[in-house]
């Protein structure tokens, strides 16, 4: 799993980098429209809301509530989009990092990684402890498949888009969406972890830098509320108080079985 997990990396990275350019290639070279700026924000909200945070995080990594088995393989894909990873590669390093956080191992501290996080350079130590905390997903047959076939399900989702729609269809709706998602993923680990960045706070005294920013909340699906959420891992709205909203929360109030 160790090779596989360090395939990833690299794979995400490259996915990352030719994403970026691109991006920025078609957007330069085309007249932005309200449609195309409304495609990225639907990618984003697919793709990063209901993919990476509502399941990647919160569902599968954390196992903080109960939903349909359909609906998460469904927004399980969807996390897939966004580039960062399959679900398998996602979970160890979360997993890690709450393990070992803003200390020596943590895949991605700013403390100690500064902003190279933002190349997705995380280290996966997949030891014994990582491996029995995530069990569960690491025996489905589902999520393996996307693990193996990773790049080649973000490869035939491309197609599918591309044919549909060409490039005026691709880059708005998985190329850019994809880079907003990995860049305000990294952005949240980055000042989640500056207790003194502008915006920061911190509710309680842990024995990591977790900070909660009040400026990423919202463009970050609540995940900024991040003091909150690494005192109760488990708890799947990070928003403590009525002011601390938290969009991801209110998804998952509508799909919770219990």
């Amino acid at each position: 799993m160790r090779n596989l997990l360090s395939s990833s990396t690299r794979g995400a990275q490259l996915f990352l980098l030719a994403s970026i350019i691109t991006s920025v290639w078609w957007f330069i070279t085309n007249d932005v429209s309200l449609a195309s700026v409304g495609l990225v924000l639907l990618g984003y909200f697919v793709y990063g809301c209901l993919g990476i945070v509502v399941t990647f995080h919160r569902k599968l990594t954390h196992e903080s509530y109960n939903t349909w088995p359909l609906l998460t393989k469904i927004f399980a894909i969807f996390g897939c989009f966004a580039g960062t990873g399959s679900p398998l590669a996602w979970v160890a390093i979360h997993i890690n990092h709450h393990l070992k956080s803003d200390q020596p191992g943590d895949p991605h501290s700013p403390v100690y990684e500064g902003a190279k996080i933002f190349l997705l350079n995380y280290a996966h130590q997949v030891d014994a402890s990582t491996k029995f905390r995530m069990r569960n997903i690491v025996s489905d047959p589902f999520h393996q498949f996307l693990h193996r076939y990773y790049f080649a399900v973000l490869f035939v989702w491309g197609a599918i888009l591309f044919l549909i729609g060409g490039m005026q269809l691709l880059v708005p709706a998985f190329l850019a969406p994809a880079v907003v998602t990995a860049l305000m993923s990294n952005v949240v680990n980055y000042v989640g972890h500056k207790p003194n960045w502008l915006g920061g706070s911190r509710r309680f005294n842990l024995k990591d830098f977790s900070a909660n920013n009040w400026i990423w909340a919202i463009p970050s699906w609540g995940e900024a509320w991040h003091n909150n959420h690494h005192r109760y891992p488990k708890r799947w709205n990070f928003g403590m108080t009525a002011y601390e909203i938290d969009i991801s929360a209110m998804v998952i109030r509508l799909i919770k079985t219990k």
